[in-house]
């Protein structure tokens, strides 16, 4: 194990890599790998066990698990990244602001925001826009972008406040450079690394909260293939087909677990304490 953490790319990092990358083709390549569309229906073949003809057998609708198991992930994963992305956005512009202006008044508006998003659930804030606004995937991303990024605010705001105090920062200062050019090429790159850690670990958790919600109707809706909202659909057949979860909660498990190895691989190469040991 020892050898691993002083390598290049430590053993976690590589597992995650493999599996995200065969979860990627089965999803990216879903047309290849099933004959069957996603939303054809035939009740004729309702709620068959799994067979050589259908791996994962068909839900009560008769369609094929497997490929809305695989179509669906392009929805959750798409929807994921897109909103993993806004909210990186978000909070690494608002982090830098605020570090940048320590003490302002800015910094203090922001912090108060920050403090009452954190305090407010994320699941009620999804559940209050999608009353106001109507149940789809669009609303529940919209959602998730508004409360999402604060985590990434606050760390970078701490880099931030950190990498001030390095002589670099007073050297940028003392020769003059714009806020601008100090925040983009003194501060942002010591904010790179530990932004990108803690967001391959959000998009995980990302991945399950667009998944639960879509399982209480917040986000995608039928007959549109989606992890969670397939869950929703195969629970009343629970007992009589359950080959029907199969597919769905298999891949959020592993497709979490995978982000999370890479996050803890990460971690292990780019945090400077967990390189030297200390």
């Amino acid at each position: 194990m020892k050898r691993w953490r002083n390598s290049k790319y430590p053993i976690s990092f590589l597992v995650g890599i493999i599996m995200l990358s065969l979860i990627t083709i089965l999803v990216l390549g879903s047309p290849l790998f099933t004959p069957y569309d996603p939303l054809e229906q035939n009740a004729s073949e309702r709620l068959e066990q799994p067979s050589r003809e259908h791996p994962l057998g068909t839900d009560r609708f008769g369609r094929d698990v497997l490929s809305r198991t695989l179509y669906g992930g392009q929805t959750t994963l798409v929807s994921s990244i897109l909103a993993l992305c806004t909210a990186l956005l978000i909070g690494l512009m608002a982090g830098l602001v605020a570090g940048m202006f320590h003490g302002s008044i800015i910094d203090r508006i922001l912090m108060r925001l920050i403090d009452v998003l954190l305090a407010f659930p994320f699941m009620v804030l999804a559940m209050v826009i999608a009353a106001l606004f109507g149940t789809s995937l669009f609303h529940l991303l919209l959602a998730v972008g508004a409360v999402w990024w604060v985590s990434f605010a606050r760390l970078t705001r701490s880099v931030v406040l950190q990498a001030k105090n390095e002589t670099s920062y007073d050297a940028a200062i003392v020769l003059g450079a714009s806020s601008r050019v100090i925040i983009l090429r003194e501060l942002l790159p010591k904010v790179i690394s530990p932004v990108l850690i803690l967001a391959t670990f959000e998009l995980g958790s990302l991945i399950l909260s667009v998944s639960a919600l879509s399982f209480l109707g917040l986000g995608a809706q039928p007959p549109a293939p989606e992890w969670g909202s397939m869950l929703a659909d195969g629970r009343d057949h629970f007992l009589q087909a359950p080959h029907i979860l199969i597919g769905p909660t298999l891949f959020i498990i592993l497709t979490v677990l995978a982000f999370n190895l890479i996050g803890e691989g990460l971690r292990d190469r780019l945090d400077p304490y967990e390189i030297t040991g200390l």
